[in-house]
């Protein structure tokens, strides 16, 4: 009984819901959040999300507007690179990472997740 209840929780617990929509912290590639931290970190992805929207808003996207916008918010460590049409960011968090892009048609991702191989939080392409 204890073992069906433990993976009954760690099914519920891999998908979480937030302000941004869907938090993906299991796909290819990623390490896996607790959900303690997922938890810990949903207000820090609310300050997020608005101060990216809101450079959007004002046509202020540029690496160093979505740096000081997600330091703001409380990540640290924020990496950026510009790849398309979007602007990819990777920042540190508690718990692992915070990533995603600021697209130029006016939208926003952003998840959280674990540490990419290479033990940074910029994802690749």
């Amino acid at each position: 009984m204890r073992t069906v209840l433990s993976v009954a929780l760690l099914l519920v617990g891999a998908t979480v819901t937030g302000c941004s929509g869907a938090v993906d912290i299991d796909a290819p590639g990623k390490e896996l959040m607790d959900q303690a931290h997922q938890v810990a970190n949903e207000a820090l992805v609310a300050a997020a999300t608005t101060g990216l929207q809101a450079l959007q808003a004002t046509g202020a996207v540029t690496e160093d507007a979505v740096r000081d916008a997600l330091e703001k918010a409380g990540a640290a460590e924020v990496e950026t690179r510009v790849e398309g049409d979007s602007l990819l960011f990777g920042a540190e968090v508690s718990g692992g990472c915070v990533y995603g892009s600021v697209g130029t048609s006016g939208t926003v991702s952003i998840d959280l997740g674990g540490v990419n191989a290479g033990g940074g939080c910029l994802r690749e392409p």
